[in-house]
């Protein structure tokens, strides 16, 4: 049985960014593993204290309940003995701050946890103001891009764990050792401990910030949306980069608009080791042709990052590996298409999507649809492989056509969580599963977005990011209605979606034809004076490296 040659001692975590965590630390006679367990009055929760030739631990405690009194317990073993109870705290963390301009409100709808997935939903939260992004002023900037949070909520919807960060951050990812990597808008990727701790860093060394001090630098002109770490311990990135085009679109209504020599921003999905040495790439420039445009070509996404007047092609916005053959999924929200592409020979496997505008070469890779329920994504964000082989994603659904084609207005478009089966040998897809139902609340996320199949429980996680307000704050008065929304962001004669306050919704539903909701909260502000984004999530087991007995 070890001995403590340094007494447990547990502490609140000195680093700011993360106040509701706690440290524990101590020192042994020789390497222990073990776990924490966290009662807090209504679960216990496990956290592995991982094996370590180290003798001197320190470990990370969260996910304990803000503000009231919480059981730790610390249960080590070594090489020979079992596991004994090593030290025991009653511990109170801080309480959660009050929800403000700096906090954000999360209203809880419905909560049932005996029908929800195990764990925490981990946030990647954001503000903004309500307007377009265009007309900010330096003050709003700042207030909107140098601010974020990764919130983790439990299966009440209380706040256990927070990350305040200084830039915005994007996509965010749990790895394999407890510890979260996201990507932030600053085309810089870092990864955390549940300390808020920088475990490493990395940065798009051509980004027209400059270099980003202390990050390990990659060869690229941003990294951007969501990270994916891949099972041999390398990361998957977006990363786009611009070419020069002539006679390109200055319009994405009228083909007959006069053309102009522009540059244009198409993406790069890359492979790259701990070293920051790109081992794999992929370049939408070398196998797309880049005059199929969709809607948002034109938009001022790019302007806002640091590349002036550049259009906006391909627009990824999600990445991941699919280890069955060694390939990569990513999605092209201007393309309105989920590509898959085998990586050792870069060659297109499937495209899902509509099929309009595609090359002769690429109309053999379409995927057919199957069913009478199935239903295209468009705009869609950050597809996903479910350990029972499908895709799932989420479905903005916005537009609903392709230049030149007239795009469905926001009152004729809703946003959804979705599933696909696709048969490669058959090249068909089908739908297996989506959100929507004739009972369903529907609502308009314009972007962003999130979607997850649940391990254990089969239930889906669904987050509405970016949502449009549920009623105009000026319907009452007559003015304005959805049906007169427009869709141009450059446009100051007619409102546009981004002039109201956004707001987000959170759901767990279960796997039954009604969709049946075992969890629902907003993050919303109570006066609709600024907008509330969350960029994405998932569902957490624990907060960090995960306990089995």
């Amino acid at each position: 049985m070890p001995a403590f040659t340094q007494a447990p001692v547990l502490a609140q975590n000195p680093n700011p960014r993360s106040p509701l965590a706690a440290v524990l630390t101590f020192a042994t006679s020789q390497p222990v593993s073990g776990y924490v367990a966290i009662d807090d009055g209504k679960r216990v929760r496990k956290i592995a204290v991982p094996q370590s030739v180290t003798l001197e631990r320190s470990i990370a405690v969260a996910g304990m309940r803000p503000g009231k009194p919480n059981r730790i317990t610390l249960h080590v073993k070594d090489a020979a003995s079992g596991l004994y109870p090593g030290a025991e705290f009653i511990y109170t963390p801080p309480s959660a701050p009050v929800p403000g301009i700096d906090f954000p409100p999360v209203n809880v709808k419905a909560s049932a946890p005996t029908n929800m997935e195990p764990g925490f939903i981990l946030l990647s939260v954001r503000r903004r103001p309500a307007n377009r992004a265009i007309w900010w002023t330096e003050k709003q900037n700042t207030f909107a891009t140098r601010w974020s949070m990764l919130l983790a909520i439990d299966e009440d919807g209380e706040v256990v764990w927070y990350y305040k960060h200084d830039s915005r951050i994007a996509g965010v990812d749990r790895l394999a050792n407890g510890n979260l990597f996201f990507n932030q808008v600053n085309f810089q990727s870092t990864e955390i401990d549940m300390l808020g701790n920088v475990a490493g860093s990395w940065y798009a060394a051509k980004r027209p910030f400059g270099p980003a001090p202390g990050a390990i630098p990659i060869d690229a002109q941003s990294m951007h949306h969501q990270p994916h770490m891949m099972p041999n311990g390398n990361y998957l990135a977006m990363t786009a980069n611009a070419r020069v085009f002539d006679n390109y679109f200055t319009s994405e209504t009228d083909p007959d608009a006069p053309s102009q020599t522009i540059p244009v921003v198409g993406d790069r999905i890359v492979e790259f080791d701990k070293a920051g040495t790109i081992v794999w790439s992929w370049n939408t420039f070398d196998h797309l042709d880049p005059y199929r445009i969709g809607y948002n070509l034109l938009d001022p996404y790019w302007d806002t990052r640091g590349f002036r007047n550049h259009a906006d092609w391909t627009h990824g916005n999600g990445v991941c590996y699919d280890h069955r053959d060694d390939s990569v999924i990513m999605s092209l929200r201007g393309q309105d298409a989920i590509i898959k592409v085998d990586k050792t020979s870069g060659e297109i496997k499937w495209i899902l999507g509509p099929h309009s505008g595609w090359d002769a070469q690429k109309q053999r890779k379409l995927l057919k649809p199957v069913g009478d329920d199935f239903r295209w994504p468009w705009h869609g964000h950050n597809p996903r492989v479910t350990p029972q082989g499908t895709i799932v994603m989420y479905d903005n659904s916005i537009f609903r056509a392709r230049p030149f084609e007239p795009p469905l207005s926001p009152s004729q478009c809703f946003s959804r969580g979705v599933e696909f089966e696709v048969d490669e040998d058959r090249m068909e897809v089908r739908q297996v599963w989506s959100s929507d139902s004739p009972r369903d609340d529907k609502l308009l996320s314009w972007a962003m977005g999130d979607a997850h199949r649940l391990p254990h429980t089969g239930n889906m996680l669904v987050i509405d990011s970016f949502c449009f307000p549920r009623q105009d704050p000026i319907d009452k008065l007559g003015l304005i209605r959805h049906s007169d929304l427009g869709w141009d962001e450059w446009e100051r004669n007619s409102w546009h979606p981004s002039d109201f306050a956004y707001w987000a919704r959170i759901r767990e539903l279960q796997r039954d034809d009604a969709r049946s909701v075992a969890f629902e909260a907003y993050v919303e502000d109570a006066h609709d004076i600024m907008g509330w984004e969350v960029f994405g999530g998932l569902k957490a087991p624990t907060l960090g490296p995960a306990y089995t007995d």
